[in-house]
């Protein structure tokens, strides 16, 4: 599959602790254009989040180390995803608090694969974010593209994207970006930034299919030339 059909994805995450079903979400929305991860407990979705990212969320309310639900409330920056609950849980109360913690879907055990695949997928193309604009987090280290793709950042890489972005279609000097990453004009291998800006754009490249926006400028320094907004 190219990078570039890749990356129009639906991303999901599913937990889940039945090993069959499990297995069979991941299997099926795979083989229907998604790209699932399928983990059975919330430390290891924890886990996995540290280094991933995903659009939406198919989550079990009875897991072996806590209540979906309240582990998914108690995360302010899952609220901007997409939920799915997927529970053995049919009563209307349970209903009830699900949408009210917001939930889009709410489907009752046993799940139909057949149903489940176009309700992500109807619910990823609501959820994919209309914008003209490149999106920098830096409190999450990860750089949005303006179709909704998410690039993660290293720790260096943020506090460069941070500087750049506070000027975007500016050229940024040398020396204020060797002092964003920490370090002293002078001493520090300037090789050292040219290495990091080419593993960035070499990464954001394999993610999104074209060329990262970031230009050198001859004996000036780097500029991001395209609109960009923290968010």
């Amino acid at each position: 599959m190219s990078t570039a059909l890749a990356r129009h994805l639906p991303r999901l995450l599913i937990i889940e602790d039945e090993d069959g079903l499990r297995d069979a979400m991941v299997d099926y929305l795979t083989l229907d254009g998604c790209f699932a991860k399928g983990v059975s407990t919330l430390s290891q979705a924890e886990a996995w989040m540290r280094t991933n990212d995903f659009d939406i969320l198919v989550l079990d309310l009875g897991l072996p180390d806590g209540d979906g639900l309240a582990w998914r409330q108690a995360k302010p920056h899952l609220r901007e995803k997409g939920l799915v609950v997927t529970t053995a849980r049919g009563a209307r109360s349970d209903r009830i608090e699900a949408a009210q913690t917001g939930a889009d879907l709410y489907l009752v055990k046993p799940v139909s694969l057949e149903e489940l695949s176009p309700l992500v997928r109807n619910l990823a193309h609501r959820l994919r974010p209309v914008s003209a604009h490149w999106a920098f987090n830096a409190l999450e280290w990860s750089l949005r593209s303006p179709e909704g793709i998410v690039i993660k950042l290293t720790h260096s890489e943020s506090m460069l994207m941070r500087q750049l972005a506070r000027s975007p279609g500016q050229p940024v000097p040398r020396n204020d970006l060797i002092l964003a990453l920490g370090e002293t004009p002078g001493i520090y291998d300037v090789r050292r930034l040219e290495i990091m800006v080419r593993r960035l754009r070499n990464k954001a490249e394999k993610v999104l299919g074209r060329p990262l926006p970031l230009e050198t400028v001859h004996r000036q320094g780097l500029a991001f030339t395209e609109p960009i907004t923290p968010f």
